[in-house]
């Protein structure tokens, strides 16, 4: 199968694994709401955050390996990719054992947690324990998954966690219907943890991923050495980013408490689900790409990589549009009112969903080449100023705070630095790598005016007229500026030159 038939089959799975997560977050945050208050609902938001933290437990070893497995998947007979995968195993069983640590340390610590009230924390102690449970069988199991994306086939573990995703709602479900509460949360993930392993496990044995007798290798020091300071890079990586991205819950209650927390959840719900639909175009061509930098193709690696970051862009566009103008009606509907909050920080989301996906690309690429530079501690600096500066402005904390520090450090710090690391590697003038975003410009002057004018027209309509009429003409209008001028032509070519005879009028017609 050819690099973009697998590149295709892998986007087309991800986003039914997104419209499956779609669908799970839309029926779960109303059921849980259902059964549980807004406190309980904010604990287990909070709980989920730590479990992020104790993810970094990972030490960034999960990259790294997915990372060599590209590096020797060409030849197995030296043994060196068995040998990654045997210490990938090993690894991952270390870690899982660490994280049963970690969180047993950390439900001890449930009475020091400010605004968690005493009736609560021994819930809270308790999810915190079952949530590294969960944690740590994933990891010692993830080697599957890390040999699915070496090979380019993430379709496998997308359908499978498409289907896994009911399942997951259908526990969390039984469990709060009889009665578990808080705990059928847990319910729910343990479901989708055991399936996941189960699914990316036999695709492994399907396709054959595994060496054959004699060609497993040995574990030895060096190997573990090579893979750890890979790791480590992406670990120094991996600390800022959770900073950036997985500190607002915790920010939240510490300053305002845990009903702040829960409209926080339930706000960003959609900005989770629009950057996934996003940053899967690039994620997904991340092995392909990689796999081109092994085999020195580098003419071909820079032309696909500035057709995916433009693509990426212009479709970044498009979702955060349709944030700006959706999301306030959305929320309404979708918990009946009870949760809201500015439409202010419905338009910073915007922009946040832009600016992140502007820095994936980059930064990511200048992980593949395995010399991170400075690269490994800007994610930290920057996430160690945003958390300071919150810190320092506690006494107007809020969410819109939160989410202006936000992008102003990534525009500081993550941003031009990523934008350096590639034009560096490519050896590319500024202009040209400034030349690049100029289909992003030109798709910008085009939709969101029409963007914010429909909004405009239609605020005094009931909310799901409001919705309605935003998510049609943004939608619509939208998808038709991408294609006529967020893709850049090299692109628009390809796409025409592929597309069957009998579209290719229609495609033509919608592009020029």
């Amino acid at each position: 199968m050819s690099r973009l038939k697998k590149f295709t089959h892998s986007l087309v799975s991800g986003y039914v694994s997104v419209g499956a997560n779609i669908f799970y977050t839309l029926a779960s945050v109303p059921l849980a709401l259902h059964y549980l208050g807004k406190l309980e609902f904010g604990l287990w938001a909070l709980v989920a955050q730590i479990g992020g933290y104790i993810a970094l437990i990972d030490f960034g070893m999960g990259n790294s390996v997915s990372r060599f497995l590209i590096d020797h998947k060409d030849d197995r007979h030296d043994g060196a990719y068995g040998s990654v995968i045997k210490t990938s195993v090993l690894v991952g069983l270390a870690q899982g054992g660490l994280i049963l640590l970690a969180g047993g340390v950390l439900s001890l610590l449930a009475g020091f947690m400010p605004n968690v009230p005493p009736d609560l924390q021994r819930e809270f102690a308790w999810l915190v324990i079952w949530q590294s449970v969960l944690t740590g069988l994933s990891f010692a199991t993830r080697v599957f998954s890390y040999l699915l994306m070496a090979h380019q086939r993430l379709d496998i573990s997308n359908y499978g966690a498409s289907f896994l995703f009911f399942m997951n709602l259908a526990g969390m479900w039984a469990g709060l219907a009889t009665g578990w509460g808080v705990y059928s949360f847990l319910l729910g993930q343990a479901v989708g943890t055991l399936g996941n392993v189960v699914v990316n496990g036999l695709g492994c044995l399907r396709l054959g991923l595994f060496p054959t007798l004699g060609e497993w290798g040995v574990v030895t020091g060096a190997r573990f050495r090579e893979l750890f300071a890979y790791g480590r890079d992406n670990f120094l990586m991996g600390i800022g980013w959770q900073f950036i991205s997985a500190s607002q819950t915790i920010l939240l209650t510490s300053f305002l408490g845990l009903e702040t927390a829960a409209v926080w959840s339930v706000c960003t719900r959609t900005y989770g689900v629009v950057t996934m639909l996003v940053w899967r175009i690039f994620d997904f061509s991340t092995p392909a790409l990689v796999e081109m930098m092994v085999r020195g193709e580098r003419d071909r690696l820079l032309r696909r990589f500035r057709e995916i970051t433009v693509f990426s862009a212009g479709v970044s566009i498009v979702g955060g549009a349709l944030l700006a103008v959706c999301n306030g009606a959305f929320i309404w509907l979708w918990t009946g009112g009870r949760i809201h909050w500015s439409p202010v920080n419905d338009l910073l989301l915007a922009v946040s969903c832009v600016v992140a996906t502007a820095v994936r690309p980059h930064t990511t690429l200048a992980t593949q080449t395995k010399h991170f530079g400075f690269l490994r501690f800007i994610f930290l600096v920057e996430g160690m100023v945003f958390v300071g500066l919150n810190l320092l402005a506690h006494e107007v904390a809020g969410m819109t705070t939160l989410l202006v520090l936000s992008i102003l450090c990534t525009l500081t710090f993550s941003l031009p630095y990523g934008l350096h690391r590639t034009r560096v590697y490519f050896g590319l003038h500024g202009c040209e790598l400034v030349g690049w975003f100029r289909p992003t410009g030109q798709l910008i002057l085009w939709l969101v005016p029409v963007a914010l004018g429909a909004a405009w027209l239609a605020r005094g309509l009931p909310r799901p007229w409001q919705l309605g009429v935003n998510l049609l003409v943004t939608g619509v209008w939208g998808g038709l500026m991408l294609l006529r001028h967020g893709l850049g032509e090299p692109l628009q070519t390809e796409i025409i030159t592929r597309t069957p005879v009998k579209l290719k009028g229609v495609l033509k017609r919608l592009m020029c």
